[in-house]
């Protein structure tokens, strides 16, 4: 039996690859009652680096060459821990130590994945690892995210979302899985993003623009998914996941296994959850001037499912690293009826069943392939990177037309809408000169995207898509404290847009006494289209640390966007918006200047970090109503994409206090101002300021319950007055959320549980983002979330 007890949590801050060395710091804690452990014996093998660490249990080794190293901790009266890490960055850690007397067999460790080559940009960053996703989890991986300050999230419903970076959303965020830009928000802004949270381990959350890295759509930034960590140890082990929330009645059970062997390492993960239809706080909503019944309170056919898989293998060569993932992420989700197509009181009354899903409702599949190859040459990384992703998106809804003469289709007849996507997708790079003051790297990148369409209905025509660049990063060294970084971009694509005509909306129009003339000109849904684009990005960043305690970051960016295809070439009617949205074929792309700068402060008590930006785009994208109206039945004027100079501002404000070893306090602002300078109006969909507030209460305990912390949190979201033309204002709200996250010994084993009381009071307030805003659908009301994990093996 081993005397031996450890319990590592380890996290991982990362500032950049800024010094000719990395550094090392950390806490060492009392894991039985979380106090620091002042004088604690620190070896560093090789080199045979002795320290202690101070009165606050802190302690700091810099100057490190990056490699693997034994980390040997001590202290009287504890178990000793000896750890294996593999240092390619700046690196923080907390180290718990168990007291002697306990015999425990289980040895837990948490590691940091070692970080791939490549030179960071000089941007804000927040990493977050499995234990804050999983303490923080929402219904998406995006409104998970939202608790970031300065992120937010576009919600559709209960089950969807996609993200928004200090007020960019859509296209202008780039959502990276294992090095391969995911593909599954292009359509539209009912569109989500199709990640299974539970299979991430490792996220970073980049603010600014990352186009030099990553080509088009990363003006906002980039939200970067890495890939699993692997295990020091050999052996199987895995973890179950048992989900319930009480708003919508969701159940849902995610479990993996992973095994380790010489070099060679498998895991998979098989993900299923059933919810029924979302409670708000609220009994009717008003749209359009009319009152629309919420029976029970419930947003009918708002119920939904996923089954989603995923497998990863990896193989940890001495030369090489590889990687293969597959995952497949499936979803069917119900449109409430009153916000698809014309409400009808009788399509709201009860059906019997609150977890039954009718038309409409739309369908999702994500297959996605990625293989992640690093290749250790003499001085020199090769990287690459290659992704095969196929979506399939459909909505379908009971065969009604607003032209009498069209039939209904002989095949699928209530297929209204669908989608089908195939991408390809290289990365490839090389970094050399690793150890040295000046790093240089470079690669290419293409991507092919081919896009059909089907469906009764139209909106946006079928379209192929090919892009490429190439780029070259530096990272000069100035001294310990002082890094440059900066690198060029050029960009270039193609885009294939096939035309289509539809008669029969022309034999409708002609009924309609329309000219000959209008009615061709609308018949004709899309036009044949060929556009090429090209265009270059650019960064410069500066990384100034002056003692420990500070750290100041500097980045300045061009970066570019090329127009989407539903921006040159939509027309038909978007349902959710009940709108007529029409592409425009000649926007140039989207170019921006941007600067973000970040001050970060911290001891033992405080961290405090400050983050402004301000962006100036000399063609912003945005949806605008002409003041034209439409010809196609039950639709209203035509809304059009056009492009106008704008400007954003704003910034974040995040303080931690800890007034001692359990209680801390926390709080966040984060403003976003902006300004279409040709209109004076706001841009649309740009999120309300808020602030949020927390005190939270941690603690160990010799007993069954191991750890605990406990958290109140207030949120004030500010009303916002500041919207785009025909965009409506929306009103402030205040709430309170409480959580738990409680760690259980029971008999061998840690049980995990996170629970969590969203919106205590059953709060109705409008997020301004929302898909349902338009039909003044409040958020969902009070709820009880319990996630638990059971670690195996």
């Amino acid at each position: 039996m081993k005397k031996m007890i450890l319990l590592l949590l380890l996290t991982a801050v990362v500032l950049g690859i800024n010094g000719q060395g990395v550094s090392m710091k950390g806490y060492v804690h009392c894991a039985e009652h979380d106090h620091y452990l002042p004088a604690a014996s620190i070896l560093l093998q090789p080199g045979e680096r002795h320290l202690q660490s101070d009165e606050n249990g802190f302690f700091a080794l810099d100057e490190l060459a990056r490699g693997n190293y034994l980390l040997t901790v001590q202290y009287i009266g504890y178990e000793p821990l000896t750890l294996s890490l593999s240092l390619q960055q700046d690196t923080l850690l907390h180290i718990h130590l168990h007291p002697s007397a306990l015999l425990l067999k289980e040895v837990m460790i948490e590691g940091e994945q070692p970080k791939e080559p490549s030179l960071a940009p000089a941007l804000a960053v927040e990493e977050l690892g499995r234990h804050f996703l999983m303490q923080e989890h929402s219904e998406s991986f995006a409104k998970t995210l939202a608790t970031l300050p300065g992120v937010a999230s576009m919600d559709i419903g209960a089950g969807f979302s996609k993200p928004v970076i200090r007020g960019l959303g859509f296209n202008r965020v780039a959502v990276s899985d294992r090095g391969i830009v995911q593909q599954s928000q292009q359509w539209g802004a009912d569109h989500g993003l199709e990640i299974d949270q539970y299979d991430v381990d490792n996220v970073r959350v980049y603010k600014g623009p990352m186009s030099l890295h990553h080509g088009s759509d990363a003006m906002g930034g980039v939200i970067e998914i890495l890939p699993p960590q692997v295990p020091q140890q050999e052996g199987v082990r895995g973890d179950l996941t048992l989900t319930a929330k009480s708003n919508n009645d969701l159940m849902g059970v995610s479990a993996a296994v992973a095994a380790k062997s010489g070099r060679w390492y498998l895991r998979g993960r098989a993900t299923l959850q059933h919810y029924g239809d979302y409670r708000v706080p609220a009994d009717t909503v008003t749209y359009l001037t009319r009152q629309l019944p919420l029976h029970g309170r419930r947003m009918k056919n708002t119920a939904g499912r996923e089954q989603n898989l995923s497998f990863s293998v990896n193989y940890g060569g001495d030369s090489l690293e590889s990687w293969l993932h597959a995952s497949y992420v499936s979803g069917r989700n119900g449109f409430f009826p009153g916000a698809h197509g014309i409400p009808s009181l009788d399509r709201l009354l009860p059906d019997g069943s609150v977890r039954n899903l009718d038309m409409p409702y739309s369908s999702s599949g994500h297959l996605k392939l990625i293989s992640n190859n690093r290749i250790k040459l003499k001085g020199a990384t090769l990287q690459a990177d290659l992704g095969v992703q196929q979506n399939r998106r459909a909505e379908r809804s009971p065969f009604h037309t607003h032209y009498g003469s069209q039939p209904p289709p002989a095949v699928d007849p209530d297929l209204e809408l669908q989608f089908l996507l195939n991408t390809y997708t290289l990365n490839s790079s090389i970094l050399w000169d690793q150890e040295k003051r000046w790093r240089k790297q470079a690669g290419i990148a293409a991507e092919l995207q081919h896009n059909r369409v089907g469906g009764y209905s139209f909106l946006l025509p079928a379209y192929d898509r090919i892009t490429g660049g190439a780029w070259w990063m530096n990272e000069f060294v100035v001294n310990d404290r002082l890094t440059l970084s900066g690198g060029l971009r050029y960009d270039i694509g193609s885009l294939t847009v096939e035309g289509f005509h539809d008669p029969l909306l022309e034999a409708y129009l002609l009924s309609q006494q329309l000219s000959a003339a209008e009615a061709a000109q609308y018949a004709q849904r899309a036009e044949a289209l060929q556009r090429r684009f090209g265009d270059w990005s650019g960064a410069l960043g500066i990384v100034y640390r002056p003692s420990e305690r500070h750290a100041f970051r500097m980045n300045v960016g061009k970066s570019f966007r090329y127009p989407t295809a539903a921006e040159l070439a939509s027309n038909g009617v978007h349902h959710g918006a009940f709108r007529h949205e029409q592409g425009n074929n000649t926007l140039n792309p989207e170019r921006g200047i941007q600067w973000d700068g970040e001050y970060r402060y911290h001891d033992h008590r405080w961290e405090v970090t400050v983050s402004p930006f301000l962006s100036h785009f000399g063609n912003y994208i945005f949806l605008e109503p002409s003041g034209i109206w439409s010809m196609l039945p039950h639709t209203g004027q035509i809304y059009r994409y056009r492009q106008a100079r704008a400007v954003t501002g704003g910034g974040e404000l995040a303080v931690t206090y800890r007034l001692d070893a359990h209680w801390q306090l926390g709080g966040d602002l984060e403003v976003v101002r902006n300004r279409n300078l040709e209109d004076g109006y706001a841009l649309p969909f740009s999120p309300p300021d808020m602030a949020t507030g927390d005190l939270s209460y941690r603690g160990f305990s010799p007993g069954t319950m191991a750890q605990y912390r406990l958290r109140l949190q207030y949120r004030h979201v500010w009303d916002q007055q500041r919207v785009a033309k025909n965009e409506e204002a929306t009103a402030g709200t205040s709430l309170w959320d409480f959580s738990a996250h409680l760690q259980w010994r029971i008999g061998r084993r840690r049980v995990i549980t996170d629970l969590q009381v969203q919106n205590i009071f059953d709060r109705p307030f409008l997020n301004h983002l929302s898909f349902y805003r338009r039909l003044n659908i409040p958020e969902p009301g009070r709820n009880v979330q319990l996630i638990v994990r059971v670690p195996i093996g």
